[in-house]
């Protein structure tokens, strides 16, 4: 498999499924009032002082709903009543108008709620209703064809014959293996492989089950394309759940850093708020584990704790309170490896792996349009001469056609242009010069295959 590292044009995205409705009483949230209580006490807390439009926006509810919370907490006497001075008795008085505080014992009760949890933010979603939305918006919903497969892999030489192969591969819904040496595009193929699911989907900001809030959605995972922010400006009847943003599909990559707790629930260092792991941020989306192999933990912890998930498309987690709870596991994973695969895991883990890819170098014709392309986008003018030396030197020091070298090179061969304040003229000596900045002394490591 051949690969250049150029960006695909991103499709225009539209929802998979309808959104979901907004909840007009509380017992559609299917939520326990106590959490939903403590939630209202620990947004009070952090406002010092909220009106019902406040509260009914920070926990992405009806009004109505936050109006029947509040009778709750008063008859238990947690709550006070600050009316606008002037107001009351007139015309221009509302409910709107009023500001809840908290009592003493309300003062009391939200500090025992932030012992239990920090979190604050919009109320958490049902696990029955989380998992009947993952399942709505999985991509084998809807099969991705060859023009998707196609669009996501434009600018990837070679794509003629990835097609064939990655598709059928995303639709199936298995664990790929993308196995080949270092710098055959391995990573960056898997990672526009997210652009052939031409939808958005739907992402809770939490999600309650068994006495504990595991807040999902994450700006550093996901990415927003719609906050529900017109719905103060529309009928009621036309909003969706607050409780839900709309997001591209996740995109998540991660490599050497992956650690058995980011596989977890687990909380911040900075405060007791329960964050979803990995594979749950990146349900309806793409996990890429990169450079597998390379984590700080054993390849054999890994595979395993994943075995039983990508076989049922089920994850079980343990909760902080040490219940369980059992988690879709719908995602495409991604492994991406430079070892060989007979190195990584036993025969009953690559079995589970139902597609295994290898990618190879370039071919010397595409790796010299890819050059042609890369020098062209930085504006470089190259010649017969400099194309002469390019083969020379791969043939000198044994190095294989990957594509990641031409960028790299023409890179740091820009770098000398404007440095020496030359012209945009890559000769063979700046070129050569490049070479051995980039190159170790034994070449790219071909002579040690």
């Amino acid at each position: 498999m051949n690969a250049i590292t150029s960006l695909a044009n991103k499709p225009l995205l539209s929802p998979q499924i309808d959104p979901p409705p907004m909840p007009s009483a509380l017992k559609e949230l299917d939520i326990p009032v106590v959490v939903l209580e403590n939630l209202v006490l620990k947004h009070i807390a952090h406002l010092t002082k909220a009106t019902v439009l406040e509260l009914a926006d920070a926990m992405g509810v009806s009004t109505h709903i936050v109006d029947e919370l509040l009778n709750y907490l008063r008859k238990r006497s947690l709550l006070e009543v600050f009316q606008p001075m002037g107001l009351s008795g007139s015309a221009d008085y509302s409910n709107n108008h009023v500001r809840y505080g908290l009592s003493a014992s309300g003062e009391q009760e939200a500090d025992l709620a932030f012992m239990k949890d920090a979190y604050v933010g919009p109320a958490p979603v049902s696990l029955d209703d989380y998992r009947r939305v993952v399942a709505l918006q999985d991509v084998r919903v809807n099969s991705i064809g060859h023009e998707q497969i196609a669009g996501a892999l434009r600018g990837v030489f070679g794509a003629d014959k990835m097609i064939e192969i990655l598709g059928p591969a995303l639709n199936s819904g298995r664990a790929l293996l993308l196995y080949g040496n270092s710098g055959t595009g391995k990573s960056f193929v898997a990672a526009q492989l997210i652009n052939s699911f031409e939808s958005s989907i739907y992402i809770p900001f939490a999600v309650y089950t068994s006495g504990s809030i595991i807040r999902v959605f994450s700006d550093a995972h996901h990415k927003m394309l719609d906050n529900n922010s017109t719905a103060n400006r529309i009928h009621f009847n036309e909003q969706y759940d607050k409780r839900w943003a709309l997001c591209e599909r996740p995109n998540i990559q991660v490599g050497g850093e992956l650690t058995m707790e980011m596989l977890e629930v687990n909380h911040s260092q900075h405060n007791r708020v329960w964050l979803a792991p990995l594979q749950m941020l990146a349900n309806n989306g793409l996990l890429i584990i990169d450079d597998l192999g390379r984590q700080k933990i054993s390849v054999g912890a890994l595979l395993n704790r994943w075995i039983v998930p990508m076989e049922y498309y089920v994850d079980y987690l343990q909760l902080p309170n040490g219940q369980q709870a059992a988690i879709p596991f719908t995602l495409n994973l991604a492994f991406s490896t430079n070892l060989n695969p007979l190195d990584i895991g036993d025969p009953a883990f690559l079995r589970r792996l139902g597609y295994k890819i290898e990618f190879f170098p370039l071919n010397q014709e595409d790796y010299m349009t890819l050059i042609e392309e890369v020098s062209e986008s930085r504006g470089l003018t190259i010649n017969s001469e400099f194309r002469e030396m390019v083969l020379r030197l791969h043939s000198t020091d044994r190095t294989p056609f990957y594509p990641c070298i031409p960028k790299d090179i023409i890179g740091i061969c820009s770098d000398i242009i404007k440095f020496n304040q030359e012209s945009h003229v890559i000769t063979p000596s700046i070129l050569e010069s490049a070479w051995r900045l980039y190159c170790t002394s034994d070449g790219m490591g071909g002579n040690n295959e």
